[in-house]
């Protein structure tokens, strides 16, 4: 990658005339060169409505919630966008933008420092800044912030957190002043930059205190907001959002749509946001989205899927991103299922995939298949082992080693033509996903290709939305109750080219999300090994990338020897707009990021 590429592997731009442009350093998503516009309103469509604002990685990791939040909600920190280029070899420090912190802290610039096995990292405030609310931003609200994930409650949050990751890290902030926060680890955090960062990475201390007058749930306990311009009124932190954003939050009709206005007191200047108003429209399905972009009922459909891309391509006046992702379409593997607790089978089951093909023919080749540990997708050279496995599509070698490990195949009785364990029991499997149309065309090909080595796929498959899906296990929610036996969906990144974002959180045994640890956590294959949790500990404790570097191999060898979710694809984002929107760019983290620059070029 030169100092003029994006800084993923591949951009494609769909033209006006379905065009394809596909390079390793395609052109920006926006070609429009008109002076920007103020005013005007735009309609996004999102497929995916949430049952809570707090979504978008506090309480679950939901895209579709960190979108239709992100022009209101802001942190210390956001994401380049992804055609904006990087120095030859980035540090992680250059995959960041300053947005509540006035420079990116770093051992170079001095922001952080190392103490024998203390680190403190100062981050320097931003002057001006107020809540959409009238109050000023200081350091108070980032010292709220600390104290409400890790400090106040530590591991035992009234609020049901995603992860309490970092409760055991940070030691405690000192404000000297209104515009410096400084944060004390007990020891080195090398994925430090994502603590306090992207939507939600601030929260209002004077908003936190009227919870913290309560029970302490920001889910539960009701706040009095009053913004000029928008929202006025009584409700919990899940269903109103007061932040620093371009937007503000007006309204959220449930089912229906959610409204966010323009700020005039916005710190970013240039006359930004140029829009008077953003409408998320909620929509059923991606193809909903498709044929209402096409009717010009909305203006952006988001994370459209792409088997529509063919469609898209002939709309004419729409221009379509697609993005490769620090992501992957997986299996997750229930390791304590009764067969699937048996390597042997799981290693079987990694085999038997025709993986290509599924990219081939439902992915229109558009994406790639991941080695057996995807954990350094995109991550650049810095944490990929550069030996990473890649375990070949081989029907044979799946049998022999199923009938070497005494998996028989029966041609009479209850099981025929499909196998019995050593044990002599029928290995039937459950294949759980969400309901969209790619996903069920992919169960179908999945299912057919472990029929070839007699793994039994029982049908007809139970799919369930993706709310009953990804909620959390005090709710039921499938995948953190660990209620499957093979469950099918994408996992990413949280934040740019930090693997502890994923690994940690994923893989660690300590974040086995249950119910007598309130769901915190997001190892929802009950992956559990000691030569892993060292290898991801350890890569925490150094803030230079070439120490960490070899501890991710470690852990990168080790998944791909145990093997507790089969990567797919990797995944990718499809985001279409109409051409009269000016100012867009790509983002693979936050679809709906630097909306201040978009504006109505017709």
């Amino acid at each position: 990658m030169t100092g003029t590429c994006p800084r993923w592997l591949r951009l494609l731009v769909v033209a006006a005339a379905g065009t394809v442009v596909l390079g390793a350093c395609a052109p920006t998503a926006s070609t429009t060169t008109s002076s920007p516009k103020a005013g005007g309103k735009l309609t996004v469509a999102s497929w995916q409505e949430q049952d809570s604002l707090l979504a978008c990685n506090i309480t679950s990791a939901a895209s579709h919630a960190c979108a239709y939040i992100n022009p209101a909600m802001e942190g210390l920190l956001t994401v380049k966008a992804n055609q904006d280029p990087l120095p030859t070899n980035p540090k992680l420090s250059d995959y960041w933008v300053p947005e509540l912190a006035t420079e990116v802290p770093t051992l170079e610039n001095g922001d952080v420092k190392v103490n024998v096995n203390k680190m403190d990292v100062t981050w320097k405030l931003r002057h001006g800044v107020k809540w959409h609310d009238g109050v000023a931003f200081t350091s108070k609200d980032v010292k709220a912030t600390f104290d409400f994930w890790w400090l106040k409650y530590r591991d035992k949050n009234p609020t049901p957190l995603l992860s309490t990751s970092g409760w055991d890290q940070v030691d405690s902030v000192d404000t000297p002043d209104d515009f410096t926060a400084i944060v004390h680890f007990k020891s080195v955090y090398a994925a430090y930059l994502t603590l306090g960062t992207g939507p939600y990475g601030v929260l209002p201390e004077h908003l936190l205190q009227q919870v913290w007058a309560k029970t302490g749930d920001i889910t539960h306990d009701k706040v009095t907001v009053s913004i000029p311009g928008g929202y006025s009124g009584s409700d919990t932190l899940d269903k109103v959002m007061v932040g620093t954003g371009p937007f503000m939050f007006k309204e959220w009709v449930t089912g229906d749509h959610l409204t966010l206005v323009r700020n005039p007191h916005w710190w970013g200047g240039g006359g930004r946001p140029y829009l008077n108003e953003i409408r998320v429209k909620f929509d059923a399905d991606a193809n909903t989205e498709l044929n209402e972009l096409r009717t010009n009922t909305v203006d952006m459909a988001l994370d459209l899927r792409p088997s529509l891309l063919p469609s898209l391509s002939r709309q004419s006046d729409v221009t379509t991103v697609t993005i490769l992702d620090s992501a992957s379409e997986h299996l997750d593997i229930n390791l304590h299922n009764t067969f699937l607790k048996d390597v042997t089978l799981r290693k079987a089951i990694l085999m038997a995939i025709d993986r290509q093909r599924i990219v081939d023919t439902l992915l229109l080749g558009r994406t790639v298949v991941p080695p057996d540990a995807w954990m350094c997708i995109q991550t650049g050279a810095w944490c990929l082992d550069p030996n990473a496995k890649h375990t070949p599509y081989d029907v044979a070698a799946a049998n022999k080693l199923l009938n070497d490990a005494g998996y028989k195949l029966e041609t009479s009785g209850p099981c025929k033509g499909f196998r019995t364990d050593p044990q002599g029991r029928c290995v039937q499997l459950h294949l759980i996903t969400t309901t969209l149309p790619l996903r069920e065309e992919q169960e179908v090909v999945i299912a057919s290709d472990l029929a070839g080595i007699g793994i039994q796929i029982i049908k007809p498959f139970a799919n369930v939305p993706a709310s009953r899906m990804f909620g959390s296990c005090t709710s039921g929610g499938i995948i953190y109750s660990h209620n499957f036996d093979l469950a099918m969906y994408t996992n990413n990144y949280s934040y740019p080219a930090e693997p502890d974002s994923l690994a940690y959180t994923a893989y660690h045994s300590s974040q086995i999300p249950t119910d007598a640890n309130g769901c915190v956590g997001q190892n929802t294959t009950f992956m559990s090994d000691p030569q892993l949790d060292q290898a991801l500990d350890q890569a925490r404790l150094s803030v230079k990338l070439s120490d960490r570097k070899d501890k991710y191999i470690v852990a990168q060898k080790r998944l791909a020897d145990v093997i507790p979710e089969i990567p797919l694809y990797q995944a990718v984002d499809v985001e279409a707009y109409n051409k009269k929107l000016a100012g867009y760019k790509g983002n693979e983290f936050w679809w709906m990021n630097q909306s201040a620059d978009w504006y109505i070029s017709q």
